[in-house]
């Protein structure tokens, strides 16, 4: 692409009424114009980054063998009053009416319309598990629209859907897509976190949510630089991974158990109700309480106790989820030693106390927690039959059982990617895109092209020998100063340049310029081509 042919609509000040980073430089840099509040035109730079990120996912979509579809953006709204969702989104659905007076929505998700479409596709549990996916506009009536393209009214967004004979097929294809998430996020150069959550609006079990840190983001996680992991700072609790325990007699007369076991959380209190209709238990109930905590050292080094051999653990049923947990060695000391449920203990009984709150407890084994600011980039869902069983979409299995079947939806914000990438990776020049989604991944500028015949035809000739490879190439063959193309070059990001000069040619080498670490090193025109291929 040749400059004077391209629309570079760069702005030097910062523009009023930006209150984050991305959104300064995706208007200074050209990608976008505001057409409303929350409305946006994606003008030319933007929108190559928008292709890009697009192209990157669908690629890796259809290399699973998921298959690519278009829903329409305009729902009936009897569908989502069918699911129930009309209510639990409220005002941020925008209705429409035609001049029949039937009502609609413009969608700012397909679960209804996915399921209501291919109930009638889907004809044999031989077809399944199968996943549709598209990538397109979404609606949503957002009450203070901000930070430019991050909280919007219309945003881009690839939704998928998949479709299961049982449970465990839905669990592997959900493993499948979160690791497609995290192979995406990471090829986009983003620090991102994974924070498991409840599935609010959506419905169904599990949940995960992507996590881009950034420091204009709205949502609040704390995590350790050691996991891909994290929290929502809310669901924290500074303390949140001790536990205690309650030591109490078993009728060992009539038990290969010496000694029953309560594990709770360190601020709940047990109540004797608790423990009704535990048979093992010597009753009326009795506690026990050494001077010292000699069994707790055991629970952590005593690889009896991991088999539980001649103790019943009872666990509360509010950390039996904790992947890990943190026991005092010492009675009277908070020195603290760490402890994984699963892999070393199994629970005998699991009981519900009765003043258990609903926070998600999160343990990091003594390593030092962050909490920072995030922008969500992704979620995905278990949803399981919530919407398919108010359709009545079912197929006989292999058994010739009719089963309603299981349902996920897994879905990317694109404009949310695009300031999150920005928001991590700029400097004072302007933008730092990522290689893959850069809007061009070569610039050229031949120092007074016009006045210099030889620096026109070196340019010309390395631009077109870049184009023929398929590299995006910018050349800026405007006729301005070089503080000025340089400039711009710097705020749009592309990641590498190539400046020609009469000095440079003298010695038959170019400058090959690095914008991350500002750096130009002298290349031998006859070796770049294959310096370029090597770097891209």
């Amino acid at each position: 692409m040749y400059a004077t042919k391209y629309l570079l609509s760069t702005i030097k000040e910062k523009p009023a009424n930006t209150e984050s980073i991305s959104h300064q430089l995706m208007l200074r840099s050209g990608m976008i114009r505001m057409l409303s509040s929350g409305i946006y035109t994606w003008l030319p730079t933007g929108y190559r980054v928008v292709k890009k990120i697009i192209n990157f996912i669908s690629n890796i979509m259809n290399k699973h063998g998921y298959l690519e579809i278009c829903a329409p953006i305009i729902q009936p709204k009897k569908l989502w009053d069918q699911s129930g969702r009309t209510q639990l989104y409220g005002e941020e659905l925008i209705h429409l009416m035609d001049r029949k007076k039937k009502k609609y929505i413009l969608s700012p998700t397909h679960e209804e319309v996915i399921s209501h479409i291919f109930h009638q596709e889907i004809h044999s549990y031989k077809q399944l598990p199968i996943v549709f996916y598209q990538i397109q506009r979404k609606f949503r009536d957002e009450i203070r629209p901000r930070f430019g393209v991050i909280r919007s009214i219309e945003f881009l967004m690839k939704d998928a859907y998949s479709f299961h004979i049982n449970k465990k097929s839905l669990k592997e294809t959900y493993q499948d897509i979160k690791n497609i998430y995290i192979q995406i996020f990471t090829a986009f150069k983003l620090n991102f976190k994974i924070v498991k959550t409840h599935s609010k609006t959506m419905g169904g079990s599990t949940s995960h949510e992507f996590h881009a840190i950034a420091n204009i983001g709205e949502d609040k996680i704390v995590f350790s630089k050691k996991s891909n992991y994290a929290i929502h700072s809310d669901k924290y609790h500074t303390s949140p991974n001790k536990i205690k325990m309650y030591l109490i007699q078993t009728k060992s007369t009539q038990s290969r158990y010496s000694i029953a076991v309560v594990l709770m959380r360190k601020h709940d209190s047990l109540q004797i109700k608790d423990l009704e209709n535990i048979k093992i238990l010597a009753y009326p109930i009795k506690l026990i309480k050494p001077k010292k905590m000699i069994l707790s050292y055991k629970l952590t080094n005593d690889k009896k106790f991991y088999t539980n051999k001649n103790i019943f653990i009872i666990v509360d049923a509010s950390i039996k989820n904790i992947p890990y947990f943190i026991l005092k060695k010492d009675w009277f000391k908070e020195t603290m030693s760490p402890l994984l449920w699963r892999k070393k203990i199994i629970f005998n009984k699991i009981i519900t106390t009765n003043n258990i709150n609903k926070n998600f407890y999160y343990s990091l084994l003594g390593e030092k927690v962050y909490t920072k600011n995030s922008i969500e980039i992704g979620h995905i869902f278990q949803l399981g039959k919530k919407y398919t069983k108010k359709t009545n979409f079912s197929l006989f299995n292999h058994k010739q059982k009719k089963k309603i079947l299981q349902m996920g939806c897994y879905g990317i914000g694109i404009n949310r990617i695009i300031s999150a990438v920005i928001e991590q990776n700029h400097d004072n020049n302007g933008i730092i895109w990522p290689d893959c989604i850069t809007p061009f991944q070569i610039f050229i500028i031949p120092i007074n092209m016009h006045k210099n015949k030889k620096i026109k035809d070196t340019a010309k000739h390395i631009y077109k020998k870049l184009i023929h490879k398929k590299i995006d190439v910018l050349l800026d063959n405007r006729q301005e100063y070089l503080g000025k193309m340089f400039a711009d070059m710097n705020l749009i990001g592309i990641p590498y340049g190539i400046i020609i000069s009469a000095n440079t040619l003298k010695v038959q080498k170019i400058e090959f310029y690095f914008r991350k670490t500002n750096l130009k090193k002298r290349i031998p025109i006859n070796q770049l081509f294959n310096f370029i291929k090597k770097i891209l």
